[in-house]
C-alpha cells in the first residue's frame, strides 16, 4: 500500500516538473504572405521522440492555420501591393485580377502619382489588362498630356480590334485637343508647334493637326505659313469650308494693306497685264519666273538702245536680243521711270511680251487669282 502511494506521488512530481516543455508559444501573427511561404525550422532534437511528435504536429498546424487566413484582400487592405502582387501571379484568377484593378482604381482617386508606379510594375507583369486604360486616364489627370498621348499611340500600334481602335483615335484626338488647349493658354506656342508638327508626321493622313497649326499660325499673324497649309486644306472633305474662311481673311488683310490694285485678265493659264511704255500701249504676260520684262522687238523698235548684243537663255535655245530703256512705264495707276527692258522676236496673237520680275520685285505683290488682281506694295 505504501509502495502504491509513493509511486503516485512519484508520478504527480515528475508531470509537474515537466510541465513547462509541453507549454510552447507558437507565432500565429505572420506579417506578410511572402513570410508565410517560408516557413521557420524549429530545432526539437533535445526533446524526446513522444513530445517532439506533439510539438511538431502543433507547430504546423498553427502554421497552416495563418497561411491559410492570408488573403488577396488582407494584403491590399494593408497597402502591400508587392506582396499582393507575388500573391496574385502565384493564385492568377479572373476574381483577383478584378481585386487588383479595383484597388489600383482606388488608389488612383487618393495617390495618383503612387497608383502610377504600381501600374507600371502591374503591366510589366500583365502586359494584357485592361489597367492600361486606367494608366492613361491618370496621366491625363495630372494634366501629363505627353505621357498619355505616348501611351495611346503606342497601343494603337498594337493593333487589337477595329472598335478599340477607333476609341484610342478618338481618345487620342481628345486627349491632344487638351493638350493644345493647355499649350495655348500657357502661350507655349515654340512646344506647341513642335507638338503639331510631330502629330502630322505620326498620322499625314489626318487633316485635324494641319489645320490648329494653321490655326496657331493666324493666331500668331504669321500668314505665309499658315497660308501653305490652308492651299491643301482648301480641298479636304472636312476642313475645306474653314480653310477658305481663312484664305479669304487673308487675301482681305493683304488687301488693305497694298498700294496699288491692277486689273487682270484671264488667257488660258495666264494672267495678261496692260501697260504704257513711253505711250506705246503694250498687253503683257505676268511671268514671275521670268528675270526681265521682255517685248516684241518690232513693237519696241522706238524704245532707247543700250545695248545690241544680249543673249537670252530661253527653255529651248539661246536668243539674241537687245536692252532697252523705258523713260515712263504707266501699270494702272503707278507709274515708274527708267526702266529696263529686253527686246527680241516675240510673235503671239493679241501678246507683246512678258512681265517679269525686274518689275514685280520693286513690290511686295499678291496675285488673287479668283479675283483675277495684281496687288502691289512698295518695299
Amino acid at each position: 500500500m505504501i509502495k502504491n502511494i509513493l509511486i503516485f506521488v512519484l508520478i504527480v512530481l515528475l508531470a509537474w516538473t515537466s510541465k513547462d516543455k509541453f507549454s510552447i508559444q507558437l507565432p500565429v501573427d505572420i506579417p506578410t504572405y511572402i513570410e508565410c511561404s517560408k516557413k521557420i525550422p524549429r530545432d526539437t532534437s533535445s526533446i524526446n521522440p513522444v513530445q517532439n511528435h506533439f510539438i511538431t504536429d502543433k507547430i504546423e498546424k498553427e502554421e497552416d492555420k495563418a497561411y491559410k487566413t492570408i488573403s488577396l484582400d488582407m494584403l491590399l487592405k494593408q497597402n502591400k501591393f508587392y506582396d499582393a502582387l507575388s500573391y496574385y501571379l502565384n493564385h492568377t484568377t479572373k476574381n483577383n485580377e478584378k481585386k487588383i484593378e479595383n484597388y489600383l482604381a482606388l488608389l488612383s482617386k487618393r495617390n495618383p502619382l503612387l497608383s502610377i508606379e504600381y501600374m507600371h510594375i502591374y503591366l510589366d507583369e500583365v502586359p494584357e489588362s485592361l489597367i492600361k486604360n486606367l494608366l492613361i486616364t491618370t496621366y491625363i489627370s495630372q494634366n501629363n498630356y505627353p505621357k498619355a498621348i505616348e501611351l495611346i499611340i503606342a497601343y494603337k500600334e498594337n493593333y487589337v480590334s477595329q472598335t478599340e481602335d477607333k476609341r484610342l483615335s478618338s481618345q487620342l484626338k481628345k486627349t491632344a485637343l487638351q493638350y493644345i488647349d493647355r499649350l495655348m493658354d500657357k502661350k507655349e506656342y515654340i512646344q506647341l508647334i513642335q507638338f503639331l508638327e510631330e502629330m502630322i508626321t505620326h498620322d499625314s493622313e489626318d487633316s485635324f493637326y494641319r489645320f490648329k497649326l494653321a490655326q496657331l499660325y493666324m493666331t500668331l499673324d504669321k500668314t505665309s505659313e499658315a497660308s501653305s497649309l490652308l492651299d491643301d486644306l482648301q480641298y479636304d472633305e472636312i476642313y475645306a469650308q474653314k480653310a477658305k474662311n481663312y484664305i479669304e481673311k487673308i487675301d482681305l488683310t493683304k488687301k488693305n494693306n497694298y498700294e496699288y490694285i491692277i486689273p487682270l485678265t484671264k488667257h488660258g493659264d495666264h494672267y495678261l497685264i496692260d501697260t504704257v511704255l513711253d505711250g506705246i500701249s503694250f498687253r503683257l504676260i505676268l511671268d514671275t519666273g521670268a528675270t526681265y520684262i521682255y517685248l516684241d522687238s518690232d513693237k519696241a523698235s522706238s524704245l532707247e538702245v543700250l545695248n545690241k548684243n544680249l543673249k537670252l537663255q530661253t527653255a529651248g535655245e539661246d536668243v539674241h536680243a537687245e536692252l532697252r530703256r523705258v523713260s515712263i512705264m504707266q501699270v494702272g495707276n503707278l507709274e515708274l521711270n527708267n526702266m529696263e527692258v529686253t527686246t527680241a522676236p516675240f510673235k503671239r496673237d493679241g501678246i507683246d511680251g512678258l512681265l517679269g520680275m525686274n518689275f514685280l520685285k520693286q513690290f511686295e505683290f499678291f496675285i488673287n487669282q479668283e479675283e483675277a488682281t495684281l496687288y502691289l506694295k512698295s518695299k
